[in-house]
């Protein structure tokens, strides 16, 4: 019994080994790494992400809609067959119900029909051309929308991948004031054990360091919570590690012709507003074809039995055909399609006031953020300034407290002017090129 407890306990131990190493194995393994520029970023994003596939699949479907359009110009053909087996006729003679008689029907118990029709339009008052107008407008019309989700999404990916630069540069700048806090607190402490400073000052620098430690986790956990973003807006995996190979691009300026000679000619909303007036005028012509008679060629041709052509009838099969145009007009028409004719010119009227407002609209964002873009380059200057002069009167205020000269108070301050004044150059080269991509895609060009 004891041999048997023995390598029952054998044999678990070392499933338990086995299953251990394969999850060791399996934490182990690498998660995929993708190192990406500011453009493949885009490139990837503009291939994958589901809202841009979702509108490449509605131009699937428009391109497939105005080839069914389309094929109404060929011929109509239908065919029809019926086969028939008649039961006897019952014959009331005398005027009344009585007396009835059985008879099969006349010549024949059994019919057989079947004829090929065929009808091709020769004119319709330019319905069917109203109606391929307006499925070619609206496959324009998808494959504007592709490429505003394309501009879109390529958007969003440079704003994230923006703000996880500005933030990483963010990162190094807590570092380094932790650093220096650090080094600040170290000499405070060597003053307070000479007796020189009070324990507030040794409180003050604690809390200070603390302060900067807990802003730089809050920072960190803001990276992560971007980078997840990226990694939806790439449709990748959300524990895929992506990196970002295009660190200084945060403080290159962008070109000044962007800003002196925006088009806005491209811009999507603009192609959206120019493509819904050419679909209304479509749709308006579409209403006043119903003005105009249908004209169509039309023939058929069919095998019958029995023959019904001659009398009396005669139990033959025969076949027989024609050839011939056929003219139909509504005339309610007249009275019943005033209404939505003119519901179609009002509907254009709005459509054309709706693009007026659009290309308005469009001008006003360019010149908004040309004046941003325009403010940012003086403030990058001015915060690059700032930074020169508060770095000198940090050095000078902290030669003057470790020499008891002045206060703390009056060190943390100027401790904190030299940090902000870095920051706010973060900040202002980051919305330069915020800025930038924004024109960009307003004008259609990204």
């Amino acid at each position: 019994m004891n041999n048997f407890f023995n390598k029952y306990a054998i044999v678990l131990l070392t499933l338990g080994l086995f299953l251990y190493t394969l999850s060791a194995h399996a934490q182990d393994q690498p998660k995929d790494t993708y190192v990406l520029s500011i453009q493949e970023a885009v490139l990837m994003a503009r291939n994958n992400n589901d809202h841009v596939t979702s509108a490449r699949l509605n131009r699937e479907v428009s391109g497939s809609e105005l080839k069914e359009v389309k094929s109404h110009a060929l011929p109509h053909i239908v065919l029809n067959g019926t086969a028939k087996k008649l039961s006897n006729a019952i014959l009331y003679e005398g005027g009344g119900l009585s007396d009835p008689v059985n008879r099969p029907p006349p010549p024949a118990t059994y019919q057989l029909k079947t004829e090929m029709e065929a009808s091709f339009n020769l004119y319709s008052g330019g319905k069917h051309e109203a109606s391929i107008k307006e499925f070619e407008v609206k496959t324009k019309l998808a494959d504007v929308s592709i490429l505003q989700q394309q501009g879109s999404i390529s958007l969003q990916v440079v704003q994230h991948y923006l703000e996880i630069l500005r933030m990483s540069q963010l990162d190094s700048l807590y570092k380094e004031q932790i650093n220096r806090e650090k080094l600040r607190l170290k000499n405070i402490n060597s003053l307070y054990a000479n007796g020189k400073v009070t324990r507030s000052d040794v409180l003050r620098a604690e809390i200070n360091l603390s302060n900067q430690e807990f802003a730089k986790k809050e920072n960190e956990s803001d990276i992560d919570i971007f980078h997840n973003r990226l990694n939806v807006l790439l449709h990748l995996p959300e524990e895929t590690k992506v990196v970002l190979s295009d660190t200084t691009v945060i403080k290159t300026l962008p070109a000044m012709e962007i800003m002196e000679t925006p088009s806005e000619s491209r811009a999507f909303t603009l192609q959206q507003a120019s493509l819904s007036t050419e679909l209304q005028l479509a749709k308006l012509k579409g209403a006043k074809s119903n003005y105009y008679p249908t004209v169509e060629l039309i023939a058929a041709y069919g095998f019958n039995f029995p023959n019904y052509l001659v009398y009396p009838y005669i139990p033959h099969a025969y076949s027989i055909g024609f050839v011939g145009v056929q003219l139909q007009y509504n005339i309610s028409s007249l009275y019943q399609n005033n209404h939505k004719v003119a519901a179609e010119k009002q509907r254009l009227q709005e459509i054309k006031v709706i693009e007026s407002a659009a290309r308005d609209e469009v001008k006003l964002q360019i010149t908004s953020l040309q004046i941003k873009m325009a403010d940012m380059r003086d403030k990058i200057a001015l915060a690059l300034q700032n930074i020169e002069q508060s770095q000198v009167n940090y050095k000078i205020v902290s030669t003057k407290y470790f020499n008891q000269l002045a206060l703390l108070t009056d060190l943390l301050e100027a401790d904190n002017i030299y940090l902000q004044s870095k920051y706010k150059l973060i900040e202002a080269q980051t919305s330069l090129l915020n800025y930038y991509y924004q024109i960009l895609y307003t004008t259609g060009k990204i």
